[in-house]
């Protein structure tokens, strides 16, 4: 992602995904931590096409919880007119850590 900050369509993207996070309950539990990322892809409404597994966190819940955000999540903010293309991939991390 080119600029992550609050402002960004990308920002945005990641604040609405994790406004839907929870935090598996067995892996909260067991104390698990970790920042699976997870690739999807969307269209120009905000719907979600696909998603997969990028990288795991090392803990299945935990991994299995952030493949399933975005299609909870949906509609994500909308891409601007500048981003070009019918669909948008984007990569990113989802945390979940213990404080």
């Amino acid at each position: 992602m080119a600029s992550n900050g609050p402002d960004s369509w990308e920002g945005r993207v990641l604040a609405a995904l994790n406004k839907q996070r929870r935090y598996p309950r067995t892996a909260q539990f067991r104390r698990q931590q970790g920042v699976p990322y997870i690739r999807f892809v969307m269209n120009r409404e905000g719907k979600v096409l696909s998603s997969r597994l990028e990288r795991s966190s090392g803990f299945p819940d935990l991994d299995r919880e952030a493949l399933a955000l975005p299609k909870r999540a949906q509609p994500l903010p909308k891409p601007p007119k500048d981003r070009p293309g019918e669909t948008l991939e984007l990569v990113v991390p989802v945390e979940f850590l213990l404080h």
